[in-house]
């Protein structure tokens, strides 16, 4: 099965692999400008920057308002590389301000994954997904120190969806965030809060994708895989030791749901 297999016929015909391509070409441009002109901090943004150009050829930025999850990524990535270039510009470094910036950022980009609601009763019924968005967000972000990280996490979710198979454009969306990851490699200082966290939220909608729409046991664990990566990972590799604990941990911690996601696609 390739990846324009999994393309929706009702989906612009575009082909898939230009995203990828997009996202590789704007987060290693982006990086490597920022880099030339030694400002390494902004140069983390490139990871981001590139996820908003590669969703956006891929998808296309929505004329309307978007109701699909998938729909709101392009936006996402988009809001989130603006969000952090605001946060660096305008932190100062004083945690108070990272702090604030953080946390107005992880609502708005929780609260715009979650279906954008603005009635009140809207908003009671996707508190759940809210919160779950949010936190689900903190835990990647703050796992998120580096482009390489990024990078694995992408990759994880990429193989958790190709043994999964969900409808719909998510491995296609995947591949573009390895690629944005890989392409912000130039700017390889570690990442700060505002270079993580947009990435930390398009990793969160990334996964939720399939849960919401099919929601299978399958869909479950290969959502979870990059979290425990990222999570369980750097801790495993601490424990193992040697040249190879840092591969040998974040194989372990992302490859037992792997195995799971593998077992409960073949039994179904």
């Amino acid at each position: 099965m390739t990846l324009d297999a999994l393309w929706p016929a009702s989906w612009p015909t575009i082909a898939p692999w230009s995203g990828v391509l997009a996202a590789l070409a704007a987060a290693l441009a982006w990086a490597g400008a920022l880099r030339a002109l030694h400002r390494r901090d902004l140069a983390a943004l490139g990871a981001a920057l590139g996820l908003a150009a590669g969703w956006a050829v891929t998808l296309g930025l929505p004329v309307a308002s978007p109701r699909q999850l998938a729909e709101r990524l392009p936006l996402l990535a988009a809001g989130g590389s603006a969000a952090g270039l605001a946060m660096a510009f305008l932190a100062g470094g004083r945690a108070w301000r990272v702090a604030l910036g953080a946390g107005t950022v992880l609502a708005a980009g929780a609260w715009w994954l979650a279906g954008a609601p603005t009635a009140a009763a809207d908003l009671r019924r996707a508190l759940v997904l809210i919160v779950a968005f949010g936190a689900a967000t903190a835990v990647a972000a703050q796992e998120l120190r580096s482009p390489a990280r990024a990078t694995a996490a992408f990759a994880v979710l990429l193989a958790a969806w190709w043994i999964a198979q969900p409808t719909g454009p998510w491995l296609v969306l995947a591949a573009v965030g390895v690629s944005a990851a890989f392409g912000a490699w130039p700017g390889c200082a570690p990442w700060t809060v505002p270079a993580a966290l947009p990435v930390g939220l398009c990793l969160a909608g990334l996964a939720a994708g399939p849960v919401l729409g099919r929601g299978t046991a399958a869909d479950w664990t290969a959502a979870a895989a990059p979290f425990a990566a990222l999570s369980l990972g750097p801790a495993f590799a601490a424990r193992i030791g040697g040249k190879a604990g840092a591969a040998v941990g974040w194989l372990t911690a992302g490859g037992v749901p792997l195995l799971l996601t593998w077992l409960l696609a073949r039994g179904a």
